[in-house]
């Protein structure tokens, strides 16, 4: 659940301020993603896992005419993946932008979970390069994405 001020992530409840610990910095800056106001319209949420799967409920909003998930939500879903594996990667005052974004879909995919992972791949000083995936509830593969992020100073 979500309240404003706190964030929720797997095993953590933070209110803001510093953390000293590296991991409990990397949950924190999941939990601030987690909380953005794009995965509360858009359903998404954090599984488990390191870096943690993301878990999107396919509403009908994201339903184009034939009943299947938009293509547009399913990118989504992946770019977010990403970036949740890059954001784990960065120092707490440095954050990332997407720059490029290349998909393949596989199939179809409708109604029901999907879930992604995201995985870094190359680590530069201002660019960082993720591969993403998602499945449909069935394990069927649906997506696989590429992307370069930007990092950027958060002050």
């Amino acid at each position: 659940p979500r309240t404003r001020g706190r964030f929720c992530c797997p095993g953590l409840w933070y209110d803001g301020g510093e953390c000293k610990d590296e991991r409990m910095r990397d949950l924190v800056k999941l939990a601030d993603l987690a909380a953005g106001a794009y995965w509360e319209t858009t359903g998404l949420r954090l599984g488990g896992g390191e870096p943690p799967e993301l878990i999107m409920e396919i509403r009908e909003p994201v339903l184009q005419v034939y009943g299947k998930v938009h293509g547009g939500a399913v990118a989504g879903l992946i770019d977010s993946a990403i970036a949740v594996a890059v954001n784990s990667e960065l120092p707490p005052e440095k954050g990332a932008a997407t720059v490029e974004l290349k998909l393949n879909f596989l199939r179809p995919a409708a109604v029901g979970i999907l879930r992604a992972r995201g995985e870094l791949l190359s680590k530069g000083k201002l660019l960082l390069v993720g591969e993403g995936r998602a499945w449909d509830e069935d394990g069927h593969l649906v997506a696989v994405g590429i992307a370069t992020f930007r990092t950027f100073d958060m002050k």
